[in-house]
């Protein structure tokens, strides 16, 4: 399974602009509890940005942004939920197994 953060903002003359940035498997899990957090609780979620120089200097952008989730729909949300654990599960069974070999 792929999960992808999908941003999406208009032009002055409406022309669609879409970037997308591909989640690592290993961050599904966490992502989707940070999603569902967001979702339960009515408090808004804040967007930011962090410059990390090539000396690894990190230095927070100047740009930031607020808003909230809202669920289009609960069921498919909880069904991603479940098959992101399944997933889980999965990948630590199959790990459990190689180290015991």
């Amino acid at each position: 399974m792929k999960l992808r953060l999908i941003l999406k903002t208009l032009s002055k003359k409406n022309k669609e602009h879409v970037i997308k940035f591909n989640i690592a498997p290993s961050k599904h899990l966490g992502f989707i509890n940070f999603i569902n957090l967001a979702l339960n609780q009515d408090i808004p979620v804040t967007l930011s940005f962090e410059k990390i120089g090539k000396s690894g200097a990190k230095e927070e952008s100047k740009i930031v942004g607020n808003f909230k989730f809202t669920g289009k729909d609960s069921l498919a949300l909880s069904e991603l939920n479940k098959e992101v654990q399944d997933d889980e599960r999965k990948r630590k069974k199959q790990h459990q197994k190689r180290v015991q070999k």
